[in-house]
């Protein structure tokens, strides 16, 4: 039997310390990824604020994955064969399975035409030498309003305020900020962006670029130094064109039990599945976390021919937004405060999630 795990996310993670307390006997599991190190994206606005170094985001999957028993594999899978159930890397080699479960995150992808005017931070591996770099630029333009693009512009503005540099930062976002939230914490985060000194232009989206200027849909120019697009998450395009079953938009659809749909013997977690019966769950880490904890016990049932166990997204979550100054904005249910006890206890939640990874 050969299990392999796909991804350095969330529930992979999880899997990896759940067979150190519990080895499998019996099975060879491997661990492939296109890179040593998975980054912590829950810490990305602290780092690009400067609060946290590149190793206190970063975890070792090499390293986790040896002290498991597992074997890592520094590579990307780029075809899954369901006739003599192997995987193909993008170094040409094949890898059979007897189980293969994917958590390998999403994608950012702007438009085509502006891929000349954007920085690339995706995959995560990408994003710590790129961020300090993009920080220092002369007139650095955030696009998109969700929490990514909040807390990625609100920290370079920290970060350039501390060291020297002009409050210039500008954020380009089509709708209201934080569009799934309410109207009242919406109102609140645009408040506490101006406070900051961040740009905004809600209600408003690039149309045309050059190598110098940004021409939004409203007829207003801005000069830039190239965009950081933190809009909606894409797929990889593994799964489509694996023909594997896959929603609209080309993520990977599972049932509850984290199984692909008519295919037990693919798992899927985190932002790369659409859940067949929540399909419109945003691709969010809580998730991933929740989904952590079954993931691992699923696919040994699998393995056992038992009853695999379910997942069921909760109503309610703690939301921990960073703003930058060591100040954050929590969020739950109705409950809204942004205070530095928030941020205080957005670090703690982070730094002891890195823990258990070390």
């Amino acid at each position: 039997m050969t299990i392999v795990l796909v991804g350095g996310g969330h529930a992979h993670l999880k899997c990896i310390l759940d067979i150190r307390k519990k080895p499998l006997s019996n099975q060879n599991i491997f661990l492939i990824s296109p890179n040593r190190y998975q980054y912590y994206s829950g810490m990305f606005s602290g780092y690009t604020e400067g609060l946290y170094s590149i190793d206190d985001i970063r975890i070792d999957l090499k390293y986790m994955a040896e002290k498991s028993g597992l074997t890592f594999i520094e590579d990307s899978v780029t075809e899954v064969s369901l006739t003599d159930k192997t995987l193909e890397t993008k170094t040409g080699t094949m890898i059979p399975f007897s189980v293969v479960s994917f958590d390998t995150g999403s994608y950012i992808e702007g438009p085509s035409s502006f891929k000349d005017y954007l920085v690339q931070i995706k995959p995560n591996y990408l994003f710590a030498n790129k961020i300090k770099e993009y920080r220092e630029v002369e007139f650095p333009v955030v696009v998109g309003g969700g929490a990514s693009g909040i807390e990625i512009a609100l920290a370079i503005t920290a970060w350039r305020k501390r060291n020297g540099y002009p409050a210039n930062v500008t954020l380009i976002s089509s709708s209201k900020l934080l569009p799934s939230s309410s109207s009242k914490t919406s109102k609140l985060t645009r408040e506490i962006a101006v406070r900051k000194g961040l740009s905004l232009m809600e209600g408003d989206s690039v149309a045309e670029m050059n190598g110098s200027h940004v021409i939004t849909q409203n007829g207003r120019s801005l000069p830039h130094s190239r965009l950081l697009w933190l809009t909606g998450p894409s797929p990889s395009g593994i799964f489509k064109e694996s023909t594997l079953p896959c929603d609209q938009n080309g993520f990977l659809l599972v049932e509850k039990t984290l199984q692909a749909k008519g295919l037990p013997f693919i798992f899927g977690a985190g932002d790369c599945i659409t859940l067949k019966s929540f399909p419109e769950l945003p691709k969010n880490g809580v998730y991933a976390v929740r989904q952590a904890e079954l993931l691992w016990n699923n696919i040994t049932s699998y393995l056992n021919c038992e009853v695999c166990s379910t997942f069921s997204p909760q109503r309610h979550f703690l939301s921990l937004l960073s703003t930058g100054d060591k100040e954050a904005l929590l969020q739950y249910g109705r409950f809204t405060a942004h205070n530095k006890l928030a941020w205080k206890l957005k670090n703690k939640i982070d730094t002891d999630y890195m823990q258990k990874y070390i």
